[in-house]
Order: C-alpha cells, then structure tokens, then sequence
C-alpha cells in the first residue's frame, strides 16, 4: 500500500520482513524509536542481502538487529519521511497500543470504581472483599457485558435479604425485569450466589439444595414444590385436611416430609408448650422413631419450608431446643434458629462440646478436621473459640445416644 512513487524501492518483497517488524514494533511503543529495536530472524539469503544493502552494513550471525531510531534517520535522509510515516504507507496504519492499553486501563478503574461505591456494599460490608477477589482473579474478563451484569447483581444483592418471603423469579421480574435473570444457569444468578456464599464464608455451592437453602437464607423461595421439611411426631392443631393428615400421621412413628406449599397452606400450631426438638441430621430423626418426641429435622442448612414451620410453632408457644453438628455449619444453623426463631440450645454448649470431644477420643473414633469459618454463637460465646482449638468438627451423631435420652424423657 505503497502512496508514493518514492516509496516503491522500498515497498519490495525482499524488505518486507523489516517493514513488517518495525510496524509491529511501532505499534507496541506508540510511535516512539529511541532505544528500540527490532530483531529479524529465519530470513532468506536475498532478504538478508537487501536489508543489508539498505543499511549500508554487512551483517552477521543468524539474527539482523535494526536499531529503529537509526532506521527513522536513515529514512529521513533517503526519502524524507520518518520510519512511521514509511511503513503506514507500505503496511497500513499504525495502532496506538500503548494508548489503547491506557484507555481500556482507566475504563476499568472507572468500572472497579463505581462497583465498589455500590449501595449493597454498605448494606453488606462483606461484598468489597469479594468483589476485589473477582477483580484479582480475573474470571470476571469472561463474563458478557460485565459492567451491566456485575452491576445487575449489586442491585439483587442490595435488596437481600428480603423482609418478606418472596419468590426467585419473583424478585428477578422486581429488580431486573426478566423472571429469569436468576436462574442458576444465568451470570447474574451465579454472581449472586457467588456473593451470598462468600459472605457467609463458604465455597460456591454445587448441590441444589444447598444453592436453595442460600436464596433460602436470605428469604428468597427458588422452587416452592422441591422445599420440604421433615418431621417426626407432630400433632398440629387440625385446621384443615393437611395438618389432619399430619396429626394423624404422627401415631405412625414414621418420619414426614411437609412440602412448602402445605406450610403455608395451613396454621401450624401445637398446644403451648409443647416441646419441640429439632436436630441438624436426618439420623437422629431416624433414631428418635420410637421415642413419641416431637423432632424436626432440618438437614443441613434448613429450607424456606422449615424456616416457616419453625416460626410458626413458635409464634404458637412451641418451645424449640435445637442441636447440630459442633461445626461451622451447625453453629451457622443455631445462629438463625436460635437468633432469628428464638429456640433453646439443646446440648449445644461449650461444656457439651468438651464432653462430645471427651466421649468421641475416648472410643477413638476419626474426627474429620474443621471446614469453613467457625461463626460466633450467640448463645454461648466460648463454644466457637473451643471448636476452633480443638480443630476438629464433632458431628451429632457422635452424641445420639444422649439426644435419644432426652427425647424419651420428654415423651
């Protein structure tokens, strides 16, 4: 692409490895030539031969160094352009990467910059450390649109957690327009899961319950037909045919299930007073089947459906006792069991972990160490320092015995 004629001695196959060069080169330095140079290599005898001649030297060895502050001069004094003007005409146009990189630098900051002014980082203080962590790590380059999609899940998180109850696509159509925008397969859906788990301290779930139970925590319902809780032994006051069928259903001694839609379908009440057990684990339910106790279990992290069914045994005047595992995620559970539904600990203190720990080295049995980061416990504030120096996680079952005697005794 040679503009001149007194460029066409120049713009030959036998000089194109050199113009080629010295236009990558100019690009990755803006245009400037002082203390630059470009290094040819695998070039033919008859390259290497009008390179020479051009230069005015006889080079050796197998690579030619062309030094471009000296090549702009000799361009200047041969035909009277510089070395940017010379091979814009015989390669094309040059780019300005330097400014380039400049500009998309200060896009960024100014990006980083308003995200991290963002409201839900004040409504959630947590957020900065994560957010600056998406920003080292850089998975957030592979994100479509990532302004709009970043910014589109500060918006979900600054309305969570939601005061009250309310549906996944419910939220999704409030905040952003489209029922879908938080579905698990979506970037907005996986930034704010991704958030929610950081703050809680805990790697990005991979189960669905467990992205269920994290919505859950923050008082959003993701699919009101997969919530369940399950029970043992509860009588509710009959107000309809679903707690009919349950109060019938708890002569049994069979564990039941009770999806969300039948929670909130129906008052769950039972005489004030009542005690009610709830454990962590599905094995002292399984345990308790003939203790005629009243035992929810909330396996795991609890659902939208325990949750309610909880609150409303004990806005009925139930008294809740809760136990879980001596571990991140049992203290996490009591926190809002105990906080938030105002139930007892059950064997869930620091004495009662010593005694755990006692029993558990005592027969020997392998305790699996401490994941994830030990909460404080609002109940008892010496339980988490205690956890976190015996290093190990002191699962319920270890304790079922004891449980069991007190579920008996109840009954």
């Amino acid at each position: 692409m040679v503009t001149g004629s007194s460029l066409e001695f120049l713009a030959v196959d036998r000089l194109a490895p050199l113009w080629s060069a010295a236009h990558r080169r100019l690009e990755e330095t803006g245009g400037r030539v002082a203390g630059f140079a470009v290094h040819l290599r695998t070039l033919t005898d008859d390259e290497r031969a009008a390179i020479d001649r051009l230069l005015g030297v006889r080079s050796r060895g197998k690579t030619v160094r062309v030094d471009l502050e000296k090549l702009d001069a000799l361009m200047q004094e041969r035909v009277g352009r510089g070395l940017a003007a010379v091979v814009t005409s015989i390669v094309g146009p040059l780019r300005d990467r330097p400014g380039e990189r400049a500009a998309v630098s200060e896009a960024e900051e100014a990006l980083w910059s308003g995200l991290l002014g963002h409201a839900a980082l004040r409504r959630h203080p947590g957020l900065e450390a994560w957010l600056l962590g998406l920003r080292r790590g850089g998975s957030w380059r592979r994100i479509d649109s990532p302004e709009s999609t970043l910014a589109d899940a500060l918006a979900v998180l600054d309305r969570l957690p939601q005061t009250a109850r309310r549906g996944r696509s419910n939220l999704a159509v409030r905040v952003l327009g489209d029922a879908h925008a938080l579905d698990d397969n979506t970037a907005v859906g996986r930034l704010v899961l991704s958030a929610l788990a950081s703050l809680e301290g805990t790697p990005m779930p991979l189960r669905a319950a467990d992205r269920r139970r994290l919505w859950a925590d923050q008082g959003v319902i993701s699919d009101e037909t997969s919530s369940t809780v399950l029970t043992l032994g509860l009588r509710p006051a009959v107000v309809g045919p679903l707690t009919e069928a349950a109060a019938l259903w708890a002569s049994t001694g069979v564990p039941l299930p009770i999806p969300l839609a039948a929670v909130q379908t129906e008052g769950w009440r039972v005489p004030e007073g009542t005690a009610v057990w709830v454990c962590e684990n599905p094995s002292v339910l399984a345990a308790a089947a003939g203790a005629g106790a009243t035992v929810v279990c909330v396996e795991g992290r609890p659902s939208v459906a325990a949750n309610l069914l909880l609150a409303s045994l004990a806005e009925g005047g139930a008294h809740l006792r809760y136990h879980g595992d001596f571990g991140a995620g049992g203290i996490s559970i009591a926190n809002a069991i105990i906080g938030a539904i105002g139930a007892k600990p059950w064997r869930f203190r620091s004495g009662d972990h010593a005694l755990a720990l006692e029993r558990a080295r005592a027969s020997e049995t392998s305790l699996r160490p401490l994941r994830g980061v030990i909460p404080e416990a609002i109940w008892d504030p010496d339980l988490a320092p205690a956890v976190r120096a015996s290093g190990v996680e002191v699962e319920e079952e270890l304790v079922i015995d004891l449980l069991l005697a007190d579920l008996v005794a109840s009954a």
